[in-house]
């Protein structure tokens, strides 16, 4: 979802800077590539790793916070009414398998009318292991009442697609430009640049 179908991913580290403004913490220049994708345990940690004195709960607490004021703004991608509606018409189970909270997940999809086809959404609150485990697949999976094998999953980063393949499904890792094609195809063998050129993907692969 967080960049994939909504492009949210800079609302979530514009914030996350704002918080550590005054705090001398110096990140590395691809600290967002670096933390594209984690979920907040992960980035804490990260962030922690990387000299911010930050605690846990109240700057996970404070981000939450500063990320919803964003989420309202935040726009889809170009072709995501497309894809969720058009899997939706054929009948076809889908979900969303997210390394956000609940709260988020509901918060981000709420202003998309497309959303409401939408109704299974695996959070990481649903799960013991988030994104890159398989765990959060696999419960969408059995949600869905289909084999993990049987699923197409679309992810935008490095985190989320590895715990796709490690589920068994097969997976579009969509860089939108912030990938570099070789790191991505070492991944996946599927990778598109947009949401379009995926569909394009898939619909050849369905061809074949």
């Amino acid at each position: 979802m967080d960049g994939t179908l909504v492009d949210t991913e800079t609302a979530w580290f514009e914030a996350g800077l704002e918080l550590l403004d005054g705090m001398d913490t110096q990140l590395p220049p691809d600290a967002y590539q670096q933390m594209h994708g984690l979920d907040l345990d992960a980035a804490v940690r990260w962030l922690q790793a990387h000299g911010a004195r930050i605690e846990r709960d109240e700057y996970v607490r404070r981000l939450l916070a500063a990320v919803a004021t964003r989420l309202p703004a935040a726009p889809a991608r170009e072709g995501a009414a497309g894809w969720v509606t058009a899997v939706a018409r054929a009948g076809l189970p889908r979900a969303v398998v997210s390394n956000s909270p609940r709260g988020i997940v509901e918060a981000t999809l709420a202003p998309h009318a497309w959303a409401r086809h939408l109704d299974v959404r695996v959070t990481v609150d649903d799960v013991g292991s988030p994104k890159p485990a398989p765990d959060a697949y696999l419960l969408a999976a059995r949600r869905l009442g289909v084999a993990a094998p049987d699923c197409l999953a679309l992810e935008d980063s490095r985190v989320g697609a590895r715990a796709a393949v490690a589920a068994g499904a097969t997976c579009v890792l969509v860089t939108f430009g912030g990938i570099d094609p070789d790191e991505a195809h070492a991944i996946t063998p599927l990778v598109a640049r947009d949401l379009l050129e995926a569909w394009s993907m898939v619909a050849g692969l369905g061809r074949g």
